[in-house]
């Protein structure tokens, strides 16, 4: 019986008698941050297309020790055969942890047997960096899984559970602790019109009508990779190269999605949604058909016509990413943007009618984050001297060093960036509103992103205790920034 307290549709429900196989997609936040993105919608569609295995989605509990169990049919994690985890951010590794050993699952590969669930770890953090869970879960894939999916279920079913580990071990992608190499190929699909995606995508059910779209759209991956390649960029790095949807395969999607998955709201998904080569086009084609879709952001050289049309679709809000104030940093690290188009970019988004505008900015892109923030309050300050009437957004997030990317050997100085987020604090006015991410939360994903197996048993150790930014002081026995300095700045 499902005990899930929301109501959705297109839940897939399976005759027990007639599954082989019963996996847990385990994604290790709340349920409200999984549903938001789209890897759970589409690990959830892939992984059910057999008939005879019954995938079903598991969530961090909103509740301190409580074990987790399946929004389908109220599972506990150990009565899986198979929990595949989702890890988008690293900082899920430690509630992925807390998980398992509320549900007493042996935490480490070498103390469970076949009377424990497989454990598979997959996502963006696992394929730029496997290593600080490498001895924990049995095996984690490395790349994009829609390729192999069919080849992974069909391994499934021709395999019994006691000789399941060997059928998966040849699978590519799949890597364990114990046969993991440096240059393991990235799984990457090739086609995105080729694979199977989502049409009658699962979805929350609310009473009232949204205003905005969120968990209760459809989500339309428009493109994968990203073309431009900034330096401190995952995504650019690792899902290379950029690729795109057939706009012939976009358009039915929505036409289909608009039926199966009952809505009128889409969110386009993409790093970089607004570089689609037929942008203009795919647009045009919502307003003809009255849906409503929101871009997740747009770059500033993105042409004027965008501009007019976004505001057609009623959008009056908008997000860029500057990165940094100073056109000479921002070329310095691969982003190709000059302030000179970032003010030109705002006086037409202006003119169009956008009444808001959000903008991305990070410090520690360069030696001297001190020169970074008075850059960002002298460029945002002046943006709404001539700009009156936008509402300006500011979020500001210290710099993560991500393993694969050209700042992922570079030591990254926190303490400097503290000094540059105060004097922003102090600078940026009254009429900008921003929000800033805590420094010593960016050092503790630093630490996750570019750590090895060493951290592994600081982890466990962590999850037992509450994994607040205490819990690792003591953990670590010294400052996470201390920590950071002495281990991965040498």
């Amino acid at each position: 019986m499902r005990t899930s307290w929301v109501r959705e549709i297109n839940v897939f429900q399976k005759p027990t008698r007639s599954i082989n196989w019963r996996i847990g997609l385990v994604y290790p936040n709340s349920y409200s941050v999984g549903m938001s993105g789209l890897s759970v919608k589409l690990l959830y569609h892939l992984l059910n297309q057999h008939q005879n295995i019954f995938t079903e989605r598991i969530f961090k509990p909103n509740e301190k020790n409580v074990i987790a169990r399946s929004l389908e049919t109220d599972s506990a994690l150990p009565q899986f055969n198979v929990l595949a985890f989702s890890f988008q951010f690293e900082l899920d590794y430690i509630n992925a942890i807390k998980m398992l050993q509320i549900s007493k699952i042996p935490l480490f590969t070498k103390d469970r047997n076949n009377s424990h669930p497989l454990l598979i770890a997959g996502g963006p953090a696992v394929t730029a960096n496997p290593f600080p869970i490498l001895d924990i879960f049995d095996f984690v894939f490395i790349g994009e899984f829609e390729s192999i999916a069919d080849d992974f279920l069909e391994t499934l079913i021709d395999s019994k559970f006691t000789n399941i580990h060997d059928s998966i071990a040849i699978l590519p992608g799949f890597c364990s602790s114990d046969n993991y190499v440096e240059s393991v190929k990235t799984i990457v699909t090739e086609n995105l019109d080729a694979v199977n995606y989502p049409v009658a995508q699962v979805r929350p059910i609310y009473g009232q009508p949204q205003k905005k779209i969120g968990l209760d759209g459809y989500f339309l991956q428009v493109s994968r990779g990203c073309p431009h390649g900034c330096h401190y960029c995952l995504i650019g790095k690792i899902f290379r190269p950029h690729r795109e949807r057939s706009i012939t395969n976009l358009q039915q999607l929505i036409i289909s999605g608009n039926i199966e998955t009952q809505t009128s709201y889409f969110s386009l998904i993409g790093s970089s949604t607004a570089d689609y080569s037929k942008i203009n086009e795919l647009i045009t084609f919502f307003l003809e058909k009255g849906l409503r879709f929101t871009l997740p952001s747009i770059r500033v050289d993105s042409g004027e016509e965008i501009l007019h049309l976004l505001k057609q679709s009623g959008q009056n809000s908008l997000t860029i990413a500057p990165e940094t104030g100073l056109t000479e940093t921002r070329r310095a690290v691969g982003k190709k943007i000059s302030n000179e188009q970032i003010y030109s970019f705002t006086s037409e988004a202006t003119k169009s009618g956008i009444s808001q505008l959000k903008t991305y900015f990070i410090l520690g892109l360069t030696s001297d984050p001190n020169m970074e923030a008075k850059a960002i309050a002298d460029l945002m300050t002046d943006l709404k001297l001539k700009n009156a009437n936008m509402k300006f957004k500011l979020s500001i997030t210290p710099l993560v060093p991500k393993k694969g990317t050209k700042f992922g050997t570079q030591c990254v100085d926190y303490a400097s960036i503290d000094k540059g987020v105060k004097f922003l604090k102090k600078n940026l006015g009254k009429n900008l509103t921003y929000k800033v991410f805590p420094t010593r939360w960016a050092v503790i994903q630093a630490i996750l992103s570019i750590g090895g197996r060493e951290l592994a048993p600081i982890m466990e150790e962590l999850a037992l205790r509450d994994g607040s930014y205490q819990a690792w002081r003591k953990t670590l026995k010294v400052d996470p920034q201390d920590f950071y300095q002495q281990n991965y700045c040498s």
